[in-house]
């Protein structure tokens, strides 16, 4: 009784036992009730480690047991996973815009713009600058106000001549001279020389200065208001720009902020096609992180966006824990970081084949084809600092990989830091990365680093961005939204709450790690020694002499570790002993 009640099933197709048609159905059902038993309304008994936000990585492993054993890639068959997908794909009712707060916005008043559009013209015109206010674009945090230079009129004296080209003279024999005004425009250079006068004159400790303001034939000065207010995620989600995105099912949309004149600024994840979030502590780089992955779990389903958060500092995405969106809870160890790294690659390579097979060229095309196939996967990294700082040559290795062959597969990355130095942020992932997101930086070199340009330096703090879309050669200045931990916790209880099934498409993480340590564990290597042994074994083979330094440029890593790979190449007899207090060694190896 119980199973056909689950099975939602009639009675009366299973009164008669001895019938084989209906044995053929009672094992049928038997099968789909087994296979659904982990997906019923009891999510706290079926399915335990998704509840528990503090999910230990030993718990990792386990997630394999509740992924769908069905494989998504049959060599045999090029088309009947993907129709079996788009068959039974379920439909998901994405969470209602009543979760999110309204804010009110607080904006500038008209009188605050005239007086300070007057105090730039009257302190420019000290120093012979004229100007004239041609445009004003009060925002949330700052009002961009668009100067026009004006003229400067010069005079000088000329001599007249005659209609035969004779120099006319007076009655004393002089030249006769006639004053004659000349007009050039003010040059832009004088304005800008200008920014501290103006930033004295207006009390405030910055402000920027764009030339040109963009599409406009205009130098913009972007001062902030003397009470700067908050932008709430649901305003922009709410705009006709996230409306559209939304309706668009190859798209990931992001609330990103407000423009410096108050436009609604919406980003689509999969064009960018990765972004690159750096900025000091307090700045608001955490917010911007939650507001991202707050914005794409509010607009896509699990079907369509699967999502794998990296938080070394344990306080800032594992509250996502327990979502059906995510590949495995949010992983707060760095040991784990770059086995995952390499299953994710694995299942990058995976997804190529599939393409191929169906003879597509991305993700979109095939979702099209088959009606939502294959989910997208986006990466949430929070702090890269850590990562480089433990393993940096394989993370940097992955992310370039996954960064430069993701997109076509539906895989992207979001990456933050709050160092951006170039250690950190490579030459190899900057350019991996051409959308980027700056907000206050503490030096004008941390902001050429991520940005290219200066001007990071100068800002406000507390959500005030500059950011640099994929297709424009300089940024422009945004206000991020805001959005509260409360806020979070409904969107994320709405999905814990509601009822999901397995979906056909699975990604295996864990499956590619099993094949990988399988293979491992067959070579010769150590388990004791370090992960970063055998490039330290190639690092010594291309080179006559070796350092403690040398291993800490090369590996990016510390001097203690660099350290004991030292000792355990001098074990192995890599390397030979120190001589007479020389800190290279001489490499003895064939």
């Amino acid at each position: 009784k119980t199973i056909l009640l689950n099975s939602q099933s009639e009675p009366e197709d299973y009164i008669d036992k001895s019938d084989e048609q209906s044995t053929v159905k009672l094992s049928e059902n038997l099968i789909a009730v087994e296979q659904n038993e982990i997906y019923s309304k009891n999510k706290q008994e079926s399915n335990p480690l998704w509840i528990n936000n503090e999910t230990k990585i030993d718990d990792y492993t386990k997630i394999k047991d509740r992924q769908n054993s069905t494989s998504y890639f049959d060599s045999n068959s090029k088309n009947e996973p993907v129709k079996q997908l788009s068959e039974n794909t379920k439909s998901y009712n994405l969470p209602s815009i009543d979760l999110l707060d309204d804010l009110k916005e607080i904006s500038i008043s008209e009188s605050e713009i005239h007086a300070t559009a007057q105090k730039i013209q009257n302190t420019l015109h000290q120093y012979d600058v004229d100007v004239e206010i041609g445009q004003v674009r009060p925002g949330p945090v700052v009002t961009l106000y668009g100067l026009k230079p004006g003229w400067i009129t010069k005079t000088k004296k000329e001599k007249q001549f005659d209609s035969d080209g004779n120099v006319m003279t007076d009655e004393n024999g002089r030249p006769i001279m006639k004053e004659v005004e000349s007009k050039n425009r003010v040059r832009v250079d004088s304005i800008i020389s200008r920014e501290k006068d103006l930033s004295l004159a207006l009390k405030t400790p910055s402000i920027r200065i764009e030339t040109p303001v963009l599409g406009e034939s205009l130098v913009g000065i972007e001062v902030p208001n003397p009470n700067p207010g908050l932008i709430g995620i649901k305003s922009l989600i709410k705009d006709s720009s996230f409306k559209n995105l939304l309706l668009q099912k190859d798209s990931l949309p992001i609330a990103l902020g407000k423009g410096s004149g108050g436009d609604n600024i919406t980003i689509d994840l999969t064009k960018m096609p990765h972004l690159l979030i750096a900025g000091a502590t307090g700045s608001g780089k955490s917010v911007c992180i939650n507001a991202v992955v707050s914005s794409l779990i509010y607009s896509r389903s699990p079907d369509q966006l699967r999502l794998l958060l990296v938080d070394p500092k344990r306080v800032e995405l594992t509250q996502y824990n327990g979502i059906p969106h995510m590949v495995t809870p949010v992983i707060v160890e760095l040991d784990a970081v770059a086995k995952v790294f390499r299953g994710i690659i694995n299942e990058m390579f995976k997804r190529y084949k599939l393409l191929e097979s169906h003879s597509v060229r991305n993700i979109s095309e095939l979702n099209k084809k088959f009606s939502n196939a294959l989910p997208y996967l986006v990466i949430v990294i929070d702090e890269l600092a850590d990562l480089m700082m433990t393993s940096g040559i394989e993370i940097e290795r992955s992310i370039c990989r996954l960064a430069q062959l993701g997109r076509a597969t539906g895989i992207h990355l979001v990456i933050a830091t709050q160092r951006p130095s170039v250690d950190v942020v490579t030459g190899l992932i900057k350019s991996n990365f051409p959308s980027r997101v700056s907000f206050s930086v503490s030096s004008s070199i941390d902001s050429r680093t991520i940005l290219d340009t200066t001007g990071a330096e100068k800002l406000l703090g507390k959500g005030d961005m500059l950011y640099l879309p994929i297709d424009a050669s300089l940024p422009f200045r945004l206000q991020g939204c805001f959005i509260n931990d409360s806020e979070i916790s409904k969107l994320v209880n709405f999905w814990r709450n509601n009822s999901f099934m397995n979906s056909q498409y699975e990604i295996n993480v864990f499956d590619d790690l099993n094949q990988i340590n399988e293979s491992t564990s067959s070579d010769d290597s150590d388990p004791n020694k370090d992960s970063l042994y055998n490039d330290a074994v190639g690092l010594a083979k291309s080179t006559k002499k070796l350092s403690i330094s040398f291993l800490q440029r090369k590996l990016r890593i510390g001097y203690p570790r660099a350290a004991r790979l030292m000792d355990e190449l001098e074990e192995e007899g890599i390397v030979g002993p120190i001589q007479n207090s020389i800190k290279s060694r001489d490499v003895i190896i064939n």
